[in-house]
């Protein structure tokens, strides 16, 4: 058999996409962190008031996004992350008629979203202003995320419904559970219902 001719375009496409999900990875942390600080104080007891546990959130790797233009943007950058990349993860608003780029998501809970390989590709953000003119924000489409192929908590659920199928003694895999949003599917999981999954915001598509 022929062995395929290496493709340098792919190869360079993937290392760029590796590099992307270590500034996700970053990103996530940093959102973690902020959760867990004094600033934080509103959106953890929000999430104390909704009935999770500390558990929970860091299992699901749960943080908060300052109500800062810059604050996610000047992390990164400090850590040497270039702007081209940033821009290219979604995390900042940019391009024609903004003058200087700023965090995309801003006062909010955020639920990072994972690839079918456990990689952080997204976020969801949960507004804490009332008057937030979108409740729920999702990432823009980006080299990692494409919101109609994705499904929350895709990674968990697969694999407890494969648990679930062994033990029934199928070769399938047990049944997955759609329901709207990402709080529903993490008051499941913490009711140890572990084989739930969401659509982002949108009706499910063929793909997901």
């Amino acid at each position: 058999i022929a062995m395929p001719q290496p493709d340098p375009q792919a190869e360079k496409r993937e290392r760029e996409r590796m590099s992307l999900l270590d500034v996700m990875e970053m990103a996530t942390r940093f959102f973690q962190d902020q959760l867990q600080s004094p600033t934080g104080a509103k959106a953890r007891a929000y999430l104390r008031d909704r009935g999770l546990t500390a558990r929970t959130i860091e299992n699901f790797r749960l943080g908060y996004a300052l109500d800062s233009r810059n604050a996610l943007k000047e992390f990164l950058a400090g850590k040497g992350v270039a702007k081209e990349q940033i821009e290219a993860c979604g995390l900042v608003r940019h391009g024609e008629g903004i003058a200087v780029s700023y965090d995309y998501f801003r006062d909010r809970i955020m639920f990072p979203i994972l690839s079918s390989r456990d990689k952080v590709i997204a976020f969801g953000g949960r507004a804490m202003a009332p008057d937030a003119p979108a409740k729920y924000m999702n990432s823009p489409d980006t080299e990692l995320f494409h919101k109609g192929n994705v499904l929350y908590n895709h990674a968990r659920a697969r694999q407890s419904a494969q648990v679930a199928g062994r033990q029934a003694g199928r070769s399938e895999p047990g049944d997955v559970i759609a329901v709207e949003g990402y709080m529903d599917v993490i008051a499941l999981h913490q009711a140890g219902v572990e084989n739930a999954v969401a659509p982002l915001g949108t009706a499910l598509t063929e793909n997901q």
